[in-house]
């Protein structure tokens, strides 16, 4: 007889044996230890115990209660490991924390017309107010209105949570 733990993983209640208890608890705090520092770290964790939260979901179906050890090993082969997560990777859950790595990017959050102000203010670290105003006095003097469409075609929009990090990188602006 084994004895059987009730976590709560990012909203969803999952029982779980205390072996593989033990496991994802030492991966979870791995992963804190790693994001716990970075501007975004919080909403990294969150994200990464979504993930596992629908794993984990997708191997209970239909008729199994509790998540095993070899659950756990499955699943955290699919998230990879901490040390190994970093910004170059594809989405697996992985950021890489240990060099920032800033973007330009236009900002999807703070766009009154594409964001494209708010990006170039991230990345020089001033005030947006400031470059709309010079963007609108460039487009009574000509250059504005040109400038700011061949911006909004070739900056990427920040995205994902990994874009919008690059994006922020070294700013003061938060």
């Amino acid at each position: 007889m084994k004895k059987a733990i009730q976590i709560n993983l990012a909203g969803a209640i999952f029982h779980i044996d205390d072996n593989a208890y033990e496991l994802l608890r030492e991966y979870l705090n791995s992963v804190e230890r790693k994001f716990s520092r970075d501007p975004g770290g919080a909403e990294i964790i969150q994200d990464l115990e979504n993930r596992m939260s629908e794993l984990f979901t997708e191997k209970l179906k239909p008729h199994r209660e509790v998540i095993s050890l070899q659950d756990v090993r499955e699943v955290l082969e699919v998230l990879g490991a901490p040390s190994d997560m970093g910004a170059d990777s594809h989405y697996r859950g992985e950021y890489r924390s240990d060099r920032r790595y800033r973007r330009m990017y236009r900002d999807a959050e703070d766009k009154p017309v594409g964001g494209v102000c708010s990006g170039l203010a991230y990345y020089f670290n001033i005030d947006p107010l400031l470059l709309r105003i010079l963007f609108v006095i460039g487009l009574f003097v000509g250059f504005g209105f040109l400038l700011y469409l061949v911006l909004w075609i070739a900056l990427p929009l920040a995205q994902t949570p990994e874009q919008q990090a690059e994006m922020r990188a070294g700013s003061m602006r938060f």
